[in-house]
This record gives C-alpha cells, sequence and structure tokens, in this order.
C-alpha cells in the first residue's frame, strides 16, 4: 500500500438523548456542536481536536442497538478535570483510573451509554 496514509476524518454518532449528548459532547470535549436541520431531522455538526463529529438522530438510520460496538480513546490534557464533569452533563464513570508511569486512563459513559476511554499522556520526567 505504497503512498497510501489512512485517518480518522469524521465520526458519526447516532444520538437518543438529544440535548444530554450535545451538553456531554460540548462540555467534555469542545465539541463545538451546531444544529443544523435536513429534512425532518436535526442533526448536529462539530469536532474533537482534528477530527470531525456527525450527530444524527437514532431514528433516522432505524438502528436499533442499545450500545455501542466501538470504542473511542480521547487524549485529554488533563483526566481529573474531565472526569469531574462527567456525571454533571448525564454521562458516568465506569471503571475505575488506572495509572501508569507515563499515562492514566478510565472508562466512561456518555449519556446514551456509548463507551469512551479518557486517555492522559503524562510528560517523561
Amino acid at each position: 500500500m505504497s503512498g497510501i496514509s489512512f485517518a480518522v476524518s469524521k465520526i458519526t454518532i447516532a444520538y437518543n438523548q438529544e440535548n444530554e449528548m450535545v451538553d456531554f459532547y460540548n462540555k467534555l470535549f469542545s465539541a463545538d456542536l451546531s444544529p443544523f436541520q435536513a429534512g425532518e431531522f436535526r442533526f448536529y455538526k462539530g469536532k474533537i481536536g482534528e477530527i470531525g463529529l456527525l450527530f444524527c438522530p437514532n431514528e433516522m438510520l432505524g438502528i436499533n442497538a442499545e450500545k455501542n460496538n466501538i470504542q473511542f480513546t480521547v487524549q485529554v490534557p488533563n483526566l481529573e478535570d474531565i472526569l469531574s464533569k462527567v456525571s454533571r452533563y448525564s454521562g458516568e464513570q465506569i471503571q475505575e483510573i488506572n495509572r501508569e508511569e507515563s499515562q492514566s486512563s478510565v472508562g466512561i459513559s456518555d449519556p446514551d451509554g456509548n463507551s469512551i476511554e479518557l486517555l492522559e499522556i503524562q510528560a517523561v520526567r
């Protein structure tokens, strides 16, 4: 595969709890989700870091999944700071913090139950 490079350019999430999901991603990840209408459905467009983020209503896709099959890892500058906001915005911490010498991580879930790993890389001393 010479000359081909791959990068994730966009994540699409089908939401159930519209307001809670928008608040969660905007407050925790500064996603800057803004709404737009497409037919009878409301979508949201934003970013997590440099990756595009698109929210679409679950009923539009006809998906009947209760929880996600893919988990994303989001690198954060301060794990404790972000973690302190999770329950405030209808998320949940789903595991204890795993602390290692060079990094700390923890599993959380968003308001729709999708799991996300938060990862903080510590500076080498």
